[in-house]
C-alpha cells in the first residue's frame, strides 16, 4: 500500500501503551509519497523513508533506521537435517545426543520428508529411544513434493504421552491466543531456555527470513558467541533459536552438548569451533559462508578465510567465487555487509567471534 511501501510487523507487541505506534501507522496512511515508477527503487525507498520520518517527528515520535531489506532477497530455506550440500560439523544426531544426555525431554522434528522418517526411526531405536510418528501434515513451506510428517523421539513413555498431546493443542491452537501458553510448554518438553521460547512465539511468522530479521543484530554489532550460532545449519549445535547472540541460557546449553559431543568424538570441539568462531553469513546469491576476518565489522577489514558452508543453489562457479573474497575489504553496509571492489553484499550476517 502506499505506493508500494508498507509496515511489516515482524514481532507482536506485549501489553504496553501502543498509542505511539498506532499514531506512526496513520502517518503512514496519510502520506503523499513520490510514484516510485519515476526513480531508482533504493533511491525512491531513501526519499519515501524521509518523508516519513519528518511527518513522524510533527507528532513528536524519533524514528531510526537500523537495517533496510533492501537486497530483496529472503533467507534459502535450508536443507532437511543432515543433507547439507558443503562443509558440516554437525553430526547427524546432535538431538539424539542432547536426549541422552539429559539436556531436554523430548526431540521434536517437523515437516520431515517420508524418505528420512525410517532413519531417524532406525536412528531412535538404536538407542533405546521411544519413537512416535505424530500426525501426517502437509505445509505450503514444504519444499518436498510428497506429504512430510512429525516425528517426536522421547527417552520415557511419560514424556511422549505429554508431547503428544502437546502436539495435538498446537494444531487445533493455530492464531489463538491459547497457543502461546501451549508452545511455552513443549518448549520446556524440549529442553529450550525460556526467554528464547518467549521471543520466538512473539516472532510472527516462523520462517527463516522473518527469524533472521528478528533476532540477527544489525552490523556493526558486538561479537555474539559461536555456541549460538544458527545461521549455518551445518555448524548448528542448539536446536532453537537463542533470543540473543548472548543468551546465557543457551549458551550455558550450548557448551553442555559440545562438551558431550567431544566426549564421544576427541577433537570434535577444536574441528567445530575452527569453523563457528567466524562471521556467518548468508550473501546475495543464497550461498552461506563461514569468513575469517582481520578486523571488527564496524570499521571494517580483511577477509583472511572464507569457506562455503552450503550452496544456495546450482552454481558451479560458487566455491571459486568465495575464495575470490580472500584478501578483499569488507564493510558494514545498512546492517549487511558488502565487499564493493566484486559487488559482493551479504543482507544477513552473524559475528560468532566472542567468547565461548
Amino acid at each position: 500500500m502506499n505506493q508500494g511501501l508498507g509496515i511489516v510487523p515482524i514481532e507482536l507487541l506485549g501489553d504496553g501503551d501502543h498509542r505511539p505506534l498506532v499514531e506512526a501507522y496513520n502517518v503512514f496512511r496519510r502520506l503523499a509519497l513520490p510514484d516510485s515508477s519515476t526513480a531508482g527503487s533504493a533511491e525512491w525507498l531513501r526519499v519515501a523513508f524521509s518523508i516519513w520520518r519528518q511527518a513522524l517527528t510533527a507528532s513528536g515520535i524519533g524514528l531510526r533506521l537500523e537495517r533496510q531489506a533492501l537486497y530483496g532477497l529472503p533467507l534459502p530455506r535450508s536443507d532437511w537435517g543432515g543433507e547439507i550440500r558443503g562443509i558440516t560439523m554437525r553430526p547427524w544426531d546432535v538431538e539424539l545426543t542432547a536426549l541422552e544426555a539429559q539436556l531436554r525431554r523430548i526431540v521434536k522434528w517437523d515437516l520431515v520428508p517420508p524418505e528420512f522418517v525410517e532413519v531417524l526411526q532406525h536412528n531412535a531405536q538404536q538407542r533405546r529411544l521411544r519413537v512416535e510418528l505424530v500426525t501426517p501434515q502437509h505445509s505450503l513451506n514444504d519444499a518436498t513434493d510428497g506429504r512430510s510428517a512429525t516425528v517426536i523421539v522421547a527417552a520415557d513413555e511419560d514424556a511422549l504421552v505429554e508431547a503428544r498431546e502437546l502436539e495435538r493443542l498446537l494444531l487445533e491452537q493455530v492464531n489463538t491466543p491459547a497457543a502461546a501458553a501451549t508452545t511455552s510448554e513443549m518448549g520446556r518438553l524440549l529442553g529450550y531456555p525460556p526467554c528464547c521460547v518467549k521471543r520466538f512465539a512473539r516472532i510472527t511468522a516462523q520462517n527463516d527470513t522473518t527469524l533472521a530479521w528478528a533476532l540477527l543484530p544489525g552490523v556493526p554489532c558486538a561479537p555474539g558467541s559461536p555456541l549460538t550460532q544458527w545461521l549455518q545449519p551445518g555448524l548448528k549445535l542448539l536446536s532453537h533459536f537463542p533470543c540473543d547472540l548472548n543468551c546465557a541460557a543457551s549458551i550455558a546449553l550450548g557448551q553442555r552438548l559440545l562438551d558431550a559431543l567431544e566426549a564421544k568424538e576427541r577433537g570434535f570441539a577444536a574441528r567445530w569451533r575452527s569453523f563457528a568462531a567466524r562471521v556467518q553469513v548468508v550473501d546475495q546469491r543464497g550461498n552461506r559462508l563461514a569468513l575469517a576476518s582481520d578486523g571488527t565489522l564496524g570499521l571494517g577489514g580483511r577477509v583472511t578465510a572464507a569457506d562455503l558452508m552450503a550452496f544456495g543453489g546450482p552454481d558451479p562457479d560458487a566455491t571459486s567465487r568465495v575464495q575470490s573474497l580472500v584478501g578483499r575489504e569488507v564493510s558494514p553496509d545498512s546492517g549487511g555487509l558488502v565487499i564493493a571492489s566484486c559487488g559482493w553484499y551479504a543482507p544477513y550476517v552473524a559475528d560468532h567471534r566472542g567468547d565461548l
